[in-house]
C-alpha cells in the first residue's frame, strides 16, 4: 500500500477512504441552452465542423514532415524516456520532532517557535509516537493555554511509507484536507515527515518537478 493508517501509534488495516472522507463534488447535471445565444453557440460549432473539415482535406495534399524526436510507428524505437517518481525517503524531514503528550499547549507551541516547525509528533510514556499536533491546533486552544494537549492532538493519521510516491502525498492533502504525513516503515519505526513546506520548496527549487506526474 503506498498509504498507511495510523490510529493511537498503531498500524491498521482499514483502508484510508474509510476512515478519512475524501472532499467530493457534487455532480451537476449538462445546462441546455435556455436563450438565444444556445442557437448561436450551435452554428459555431457547426461552421467549425466545416472550417475543421477543409482543413483536414488541405493538410492531407501536404506531406507531413517527420521530426526527428517524434516517436511514431516510423521511428517505434525512439520512446520518451520514462523520469524517475520521486519518493517520499527523498522529500521527508528527518528526524522528526517529538512532545511529550502529557505537555501543555504553551509548551508545546514554545517547542514549535524553538524548533521553527509547524507540526511535532506526539510520543507516550514509551516514547512511541500516538499522534500528531500542528500549530493549528494549539492557536485554536491558545497559545498561552496550561491544559494538557493529551485530549486534543490527532491520533488517526494518514502515513505514507518511504516508497509512497510524492505526487501521492500531494494529492492526499488536498483530497484529505491535511498539511503534514508522517513516514513509516514495515516495522512501523517513525523514520521521517513530509510537510507542504517541502513540497513547497521542490516547487520553489525545480528539482524533479516533471517526475511528479
Amino acid at each position: 500500500m503506498s498509504l498507511i493508517v495510523i490510529d493511537h501509534g498503531n498500524r491498521i488495516e482499514t483502508p484510508v477512504k474509510s476512515v478519512f472522507p475524501t472532499r467530493g463534488v457534487e455532480s451537476t447535471a449538462p445546462s441546455k441552452g435556455l436563450h438565444d445565444s444556445a442557437g448561436i453557440e450551435k452554428k459555431v460549432h457547426a461552421d467549425g465542423e466545416n472550417f475543421t473539415h477543409i482543413l483536414n482535406k488541405e493538410s492531407a495534399k501536404q506531406p507531413q514532415e517527420q521530426s526527428a524526436n517524434t516517436y511514431s510507428a516510423l521511428n517505434p524505437e525512439k520512446k520518451k524516456p520514462q523520469a524517475t517518481k520521486l519518493k517520499a525517503a527523498q522529500v521527508m524531514s528527518h528526524p522528526v520532532h517529538t512532545i511529550a503528550r502529557e505537555v501543555t499547549f504553551k509548551t508545546a507551541w514554545a517547542r514549535m517557535q524553538e524548533l521553527h516547525v509547524s507540526h511535532l509528533m506526539v510520543t507516550d510514556a514509551e516514547d512511541d509516537p500516538v499522534g500528531i499536533i500542528s500549530h493549528i491546533d494549539i492557536i485554536e486552544h491558545g497559545k498561552d493555554s496550561p491544559v494538557s494537549i493529551a485530549n486534543f492532538y490527532t491520533q488517526q493519521l494518514i502515513a505514507a511509507s518511504p516508497e509512497t510516491d510524492i505526487s501521492v502525498i500531494s494529492s492526499s492533502f488536498i483530497e484529505y484536507e491535511i498539511n503534514a504525513m508522517p513516514v513509516f516503515n514495515e516495522s512501523n519505526q517513525l523514520l521521517g515527515i513530509v510537510c507542504r513546506s517541502d513540497l513547497l520548496r521542490l516547487l520553489i527549487s525545480g528539482s524533479h518537478i516533471e517526475s511528479w506526474a
